[in-house]
């Protein structure tokens, strides 16, 4: 509570405070240590229509696979909301720096998605602390970001941006220059219940209050490539999740268990087709499997889910001039969950039902966006995007679409 007032309060003195603004501001300590900072704060306004007002079990949750503004809010919606972005680093001599990056809003919450040293070396370097395992392209500190709200859902839906987000332990990265580009290679290893820094975090499922996570574990490799000559940028990611879970059942004092293992992995590249339009293209893929089992003297039922998501994006941004960008959009994104269920049968688990598709979604969604940058760091966006959604259940035997518009208006102020 005390962070979302504190992130209001931030918010509001965004749009009343008059000062002098740079986009990253730089303190010479002593001659050896160098700090910079950036902070951004503001508030977002949203006018969203649906053809679904609420989610339910009879028209398929119609409302929040629309992935607007108002789907899976971590906060509760409103349709003002403030916002706050933080990135500040420490530069201690030639070698070692140290980096911070904080955010909060009512999509996604507050988080700490970085707090670390970098020890450089050379070409190679190390770092520890809460990192970011750097395989996506999400624009969430960037200073010039053309929207309001991103529109892959692995950026702005807080469950899928879990299965690719921040989590304490280390990496090793290599830079080198080959073949006229510029090449990052990194490899990490993350542990999300350290320090209690997420010791609810479960991607992509929601256990409930009686439920308690274990044991998790990620593991990562990224590699981005850019062309030293014409700036065009590649990047492809591969990050596993694996985490066991408890949860009480809800007809019996036997907990269930939950073993979940899934892989992320992101692809993307960005290139400039003329000096004043950029083209970014991007693919996501989520794969998870979850087995979970209730055993007791008494019955053992057990049930195999996959679940595979996947998000395909292309993105134009159009520079007019030093003070307004125009951005054009199209996601799809593809939800499909089979699971099968398995009972006790003369000492052995047999298999009793199982079901395809169960459900099957694809969100479609498209948007444009205005960015006009005033003077002294203040800058507003205007974004409208088109969601539809068509679905199936095979076990309910049912097919229904749904569709929504929104507006979206973002007040900034840089510091």
């Amino acid at each position: 509570m005390f962070l979302k007032a504190l992130t209001c309060a931030l918010a509001l003195m965004a749009c009343t405070v008059q000062a002098q603004t740079v986009v990253a501001t730089e303190h010479q300590w002593t001659d050896d240590v160098v700090g910079s900072h950036i902070l951004q704060v503001g508030a977002d306004a949203w006018h969203i229509n649906t053809s679904a007002s609420e989610d339910t079990s009879a028209n398929l949750n119609s409302l929040s696979r629309l992935q607007l503004a108002n789907s899976y809010p971590v906060w509760d919606f409103h349709p003002t909301s403030p916002w706050i972005r933080f990135e500040g680093g420490l530069r201690v001599g030639s070698d070692v720096l140290l980096s911070m990056k904080y955010r909060a809003d009512q999509p996604t919450g507050s988080r700490l998605d970085e707090a670390s040293v970098d020890w450089a070396f050379h070409t190679y370097g190390i770092k520890f602390g809460v990192l970011d395992p750097k395989i996506s392209w999400c624009r969430t500190y960037d200073v010039d970001s053309p929207w309001v709200r991103e529109n892959n859902p692995f950026c702005s839906i807080q469950p899928l941006n879990f299965a690719k987000g921040s989590a304490p332990g280390a990496q090793v990265y290599a830079n080198f220059i080959a073949g006229g580009y510029s090449l990052q290679a990194l490899a990490g290893a993350y542990r999300p219940l350290w320090w209690n820094y997420a010791p609810d975090e479960t991607p992509t499922l929601d256990l409930g209050p009686t439920s308690a996570v274990k044991n998790h574990t990620k593991s990562g490799v990224a590699l981005s490539a850019t062309n030293l000559r014409n700036g065009t940028e590649f990047r492809v990611g591969l990050l596993r999740d694996h985490y066991q879970a408890q949860k009480d059942s809800d007809t019996a004092n036997v907990p269930y268990h939950y073993d979940v293992q899934s892989d992320v992995m992101f692809l993307g590249a960005n290139w400039y087709a003329t000096q004043k339009i950029a083209l970014r293209a991007t693919y996501f893929t989520y794969v998870g499997d979850m087995v979970r089992t209730l055993q007791s003297q008494a019955e053992y039922l057990l049930r195999d889910q996959n679940s595979k998501y996947k998000a395909t994006s292309l993105e134009m941004n159009y520079q007019l001039n030093a003070t307004h960008v125009f951005a054009l959009a199209h996601v799809v994104y593809d939800f499909n969950q089979n699971y099968s269920n398995f009972n006790l049968q003369s000492g052995t688990p047999a298999f009793q039902s199982g079901y395809a598709g169960a459900p099957h979604f694809v969100t479609t969604n498209t948007s444009v966006s205005w960015r006009h940058d005033w003077r002294k760091g203040l800058f507003t966006v205007l974004q409208y995007s088109d969601a539809r959604v068509s679905q199936t259940h095979s076990s309910l035997q049912r097919q229904l679409s749904s569709n929504g518009t929104a507006l979206g208006f973002r007040l900034g102020y840089r510091f």
